[in-house]
């Protein structure tokens, strides 16, 4: 990972980073990154807002602003695919920036980073709790934002894991499928006695399967997946802010919720 540290004196184009991050185990990361890091930035205090841009821009970032948080929004409706960080103020008229943040994490999935001049513990733990992925405090120095890319990579890390974690289950699929295939083909061979000696193995197997399910069901691979929905979501919200940051436990959580089939453990990693 010694090109991470590495900046080059040129610009690269937005498509040179689109290819950035193709991988398999481990990131990938060309030499030219974090140049070319398409950074969409909103903060309705214009002044500010051009300080950003030119410091971004020193970073050697592609970058977009944007005054108005709704625009922002649209904007990145529209444009999905084309940025790979939003950087947000806190405090803005048109639309609060921890509903945007909200609506990135529901739509797009991006990292977003949080920036205020107000710096209190409740007002950064309530960015933690909607998702934001960083929080930094005006005035900001540049330092600083030529370390945003790490968001970017740390969350495609993520996503490779989860995509790797999935893919084993899905092979250990096709391998126990393949191998019933073939002993049930050796008992066509053998007549009715052989398939009927398969048709055996496979209720004892069945009923001992059935049996570890029952002992085991705090195991993630055989509970269905839940779908965090936007409604859903705000349930979470909101029974999260009714008890508070410190009494805001799972257990207590679900039951403000009381939303049928929903699990603690759904809960404990939502909440994490």
């Amino acid at each position: 990972m010694s090109a991470l540290q590495k900046l080059p004196q040129s610009m690269a184009t937005a498509s040179c980073y689109g290819s950035m991050l193709s991988c398999k185990a481990d990131v990938f990361v060309p030499d030219q990154f974090p140049v070319g890091l398409r950074v969409l930035v909103v903060d309705d205090d214009i002044t500010c807002l051009r300080i950003l841009e030119k410091m971004l821009r020193r970073c050697m970032y592609i970058v977009t602003p944007c005054s108005q948080a709704i625009v922002a929004l649209n904007i990145l409706r529209e444009s999905k695919g084309c940025f790979d960080v939003v950087l947000s103020d806190v405090h803005m008229p048109d639309m609060d920036g921890f509903k945007l943040l909200e609506r990135v994490g529901l739509e797009m999935d991006l990292p977003v980073i949080m920036m205020s001049a107000d710096g209190r513990t409740s007002v950064v733990m309530r960015g933690i709790r909607h998702g934001a992925c960083d929080y930094l405090i005006k005035p900001i120095r540049e330092e600083e934002l030529k370390n945003i890319w790490q968001h970017v990579v740390r969350k495609k890390w993520n996503e490779n894991k989860e995509h790797e974690h999935s893919g084993s289950f899905d092979e250990n699929d096709r391998c126990k499928r393949g191998s019933d295939d073939a002993e049930y083909a050796s008992s066509v061979n053998q007549g009715s006695e052989g398939l009927l000696k398969t048709q055996k193995k496979r209720r004892d197997a069945k009923e001992e399967d059935d049996g570890d399910m029952e002992s085991d069901d705090l195991s993630s691979s055989k509970k269905p997946r839940v779908v965090w929905s936007v409604e859903l979501h705000q349930q979470f919200v909101s029974a999260v802010n009714q008890l508070g940051i410190d009494k805001a436990v799972p257990k207590r959580i679900l039951e403000l919720m009381n939303v049928p089939g929903l699990t603690r453990e759904n809960v404990a990693s939502h909440l994490q």
